[in-house]
């Protein structure tokens, strides 16, 4: 009697929990569907007619997709010019916040040093700091130091400066998950510091670097605030900032104002889908010690 009752207790529980788990995919699926329902709406706003993105009750899939908003959005701006712009800033960034990141979260992790974790709290403490706060004696500094235009947009990244303190958390995690006996026998095999960083840590922590190469990537190329402020021509415009002043114009044609910020939301989507295994990956490690 006593195995048949626990048996059915078995059983109960086992139903319990796929009910669990059935009722938490459709919650996810539900989730995963109301976030991606806006890029959706971009998507289909920008291949709709002028009729259809006025018609109401709304068109949710055009009739005929209408490659013609791309061409005309396009013509509204100096669209090369700022392509250019806008990868001549995004590259840099994220090749100083790669690399001044890494080193930072590498000698908080492995090296010894005097109030090492006073120096991490600190670092950590900038989290803190709104953005708004730091804009008026950085753009102090970097006027009276001659950096204005692109350059002082790029600077921060090579000082790790502009929130970075997250990403050099993040790393600092990642090489605590790789094991001290590996710098040992590296130092007995006579390796300095920077070779073990460059000929061993960096392999071993590519799926961190990725994910702090695609947070860079997408907050700086989304930027719309520092570059309001520092870029003042606009020959030195970039892509989001030319797709505010074509929202700004006021223009009745939604759909060509939906088709140019599907080409600014695209280099975005296309790095993300490409690092998407990587970027699980690096979060998720990132979590493991510390």
């Amino acid at each position: 009697m006593t195995a048949i009752t626990g048996t059915a207790s078995i059983s109960r529980a086992k139903t319990k929990g796929k009910m669990i788990h059935a009722l938490l995919i459709a919650l996810s699926c539900m989730l995963g569907l109301v976030m991606a329902f806006p890029l959706y709406w971009l998507l289909r706003g920008a291949f709709v007619s002028h009729s259809e993105i006025l018609a109401r009750p709304p068109v949710f899939w055009p009739a005929i997709l209408n490659f013609d908003n791309f061409r005309l959005a396009l013509g509204r701006i100096d669209f090369s010019r700022q392509l250019w712009n806008s990868v001549s800033i995004v590259v840099p960034y994220v090749i100083g916040n790669m690399i001044t990141t890494s080193f930072a979260g590498y000698a908080f992790a492995k090296l010894r040093f005097p109030m090492r974790g006073i120096w991490f709290m600190l670092v950590i403490s900038t989290m803190m700091l709104p953005s708004a706060v730091t804009l008026l004696p950085q753009y102090s500094l970097f006027t009276s130091l001659g950096l204005a235009g692109k350059t002082a947009l790029i600077i921060p990244a090579f000082f790790c400066a502009g929130g970075n303190a997250y990403f050099v958390f993040l790393l600092r995690q990642f090489f605590m998950t790789i094991p001290d006996e590996l710098l040992e026998a590296s130092k007995i095999d006579g390796a300095g510091y920077f070779k073990i960083y460059l000929k061993i840590m960096l392999p071993l922590i590519k799926p961190a670097m990725i994910v702090v190469a695609l947070f860079s990537f997408i907050n700086c190329w989304n930027d719309f605030f520092y570059t309001m402020i520092y870029l003042k021509t606009e020959a030195d415009y970039t892509l989001p900032m030319g797709l505010y002043i074509v929202n700004g114009m006021r223009i009745p044609n939604y759909e060509q104002v939906m088709a140019l910020a599907f080409i600014v939301t695209a280099p975005c989507l296309l790095f993300f889908f490409i690092g998407n295994k990587y970027f699980v990956e690096g979060i998720t490690l990132t979590g493991i010690k510390g």
